[in-house]
């Protein structure tokens, strides 16, 4: 194959020579020195000999005799409907036809999550005691919004 090499530098044209111009970085030139290098043939394969090793493994040391007590987690609802208005809401509000709970006393529960319209609520915008759920945003939910305290109990 004896074709011609050309290298173009600001929109000329000139026969590609390495000797002539060592800084030709055309197709050809730049090939060729890629292959050979101050003598040394130049591999375009990966070399990179990174091989990570992931052993996961986890001890736990337990001493004989002894048997850690189970743990169990009990989710418990309040269900009501929201009405017009309304901030402040008791068992008697409760949905039982729906599996409702009462409200528990939150000393007595490991976490609590209120639902307004589905919804996820901020602490901050609510109170409980035991049987009444106070509002205290300055807007009321939509009338027939489902309003729905999650109480999580976790004992053990």
């Amino acid at each position: 194959m004896n074709e011609k090499q050309y290298r173009y530098y600001k929109g000329t044209k000139a026969p590609c020579d390495r000797h002539l111009y060592p800084q030709c970085r055309c197709h050809h030139c730049d090939k060729e020195s890629r292959e050979v290098k101050n003598g040394i043939e130049i591999s375009p394969t990966n070399t990179n000999t990174f091989n990570p090793i992931f052993s996961p493994s986890i001890t736990i040391n337990v001493s004989s005799g002894y048997t850690p007590a189970p743990i169990g987690v009990e989710t418990v609802q309040y269900i009501a409907f929201a009405e017009e208005g309304k901030k402040i809401y008791t068992n008697k509000d409760a949905l039982k036809q729906y599996g409702s709970s009462d409200i528990l006393d939150p000393n007595d529960v490991s976490n609590i999550n209120l639902f307004v319209n589905g919804l996820l609520q901020p602490p901050s915008i609510y109170d409980i005691e035991e049987g009444t759920l106070y509002l205290k945003s300055s807007d009321s939910p939509p009338k027939d919004a489902p309003v729905i305290l999650l109480f999580v109990i976790v004992t053990g």
